[in-house]
């Protein structure tokens, strides 16, 4: 695996993103995480693409990964696309791509929808950019609340991933994407110890904040985007990807059969290869 030089990009709010270049000739590809995870788990996916079509730069958006924050931060729906607009200003992207994963899909999509143009093409998985009016809206209490209760502490890398290895929905990644995550989704501790670099506070704060008026912009978004998601997926990014890919003018669904919400860190050959064929087809 390639490893990626990691820089800082100034955004607002007091916030610098993380952007992990990994180098290559081809069309710089952003590739951005879901809430509460962290870019490099593309790690499994981005070194099964070839470096000369794809130059590939993993995005650690605010309070995620090695990002650096205030304590206050928020992150409604701008000020993450602030985040990843300031990632395509330094990297001076025009007609780059992007692939993405829940949040960061939404994430991508609405970036692409306040500077048309910024994509000539994204791949995203369960997007999160759904109908939702409200921090207190359906679902999204049980998740922040799931959130704020998750261990943020382990021993050591390897017991946090013998942990989520025995459990959904971590349980779906690979060892790969696994030893990815764990790698770099947590910080160490001057005791020895490991802690998660998105806090459970924060995280279960962008599950309360995220996503306040997002879906009535897909029609906006002219680019073509490839929707993906798992059919064994059980919550609401399932049922809402194919309306995802409908409501775009040129979107198009693409069903992973058997994976669930975790699915191109589940089966990175099958993402990268749907990937690579996504950004060969010619432009809509």
């Amino acid at each position: 695996m390639r490893e990626p030089a990691t820089t800082h990009v100034k955004s607002e709010d007091g916030v610098h993103v993380a952007v992990h270049d990994y180098g290559g000739s081809g069309t710089p590809t952003v590739f951005v995480h879901g809430t509460g995870l962290v870019s490099r788990m593309w790690d499994p996916v981005i070194e099964r693409l070839p470096p000369e079509r794809f130059r590939a730069l993993a995005v650690d958006l605010r309070g995620h990964g090695a990002s650096r924050v205030p304590v206050d931060v928020t992150f409604t729906d701008h000020r993450m696309v602030t985040d990843l607009t300031a990632v395509c200003r330094a990297f001076d992207i025009v007609g780059g791509w992007a692939v993405a994963h829940s949040m960061g899909g939404g994430t991508a999509l609405l970036t692409e929808a306040d500077h048309p143009g910024t994509f000539a093409r994204l791949w995203v998985y369960e997007p999160i950019i759904f109908p939702r009016l409200g921090e207190n809206a359906e679902g999204v209490s049980d998740m922040a609340e799931a959130s704020r209760r998750r261990r943020a502490r382990f021993d050591s890398r390897d017991e946090a991933a013998a942990r989520y290895a025995s459990r959904p929905p971590l349980d779906e990644l690979t060892a790969e994407a696994m030893a990815a995550y764990v790698a770099h989704g947590f910080v160490d501790e001057p005791q020895g110890t490991v802690r998660l670099a998105c806090d459970p506070e924060l995280e279960s704060r962008a599950f309360q904040q995220y996503l306040q008026d997002g879906y009535r912009r897909l029609p906006e978004i002219t680019a073509p985007v490839l929707v993906a998601y798992g059919t064994a997926s059980s919550d609401r990014s399932r049922e809402w990807s194919p309306r995802i890919a409908e409501a775009l003018p040129n979107g198009v669904e693409l069903p992973f059969e058997g994976s669930a919400h975790f699915g191109p860190f589940g089966r990175p050959d099958v993402a990268a290869a749907s990937i690579d064929g996504w950004f060969g087809e010619p432009a809509a």
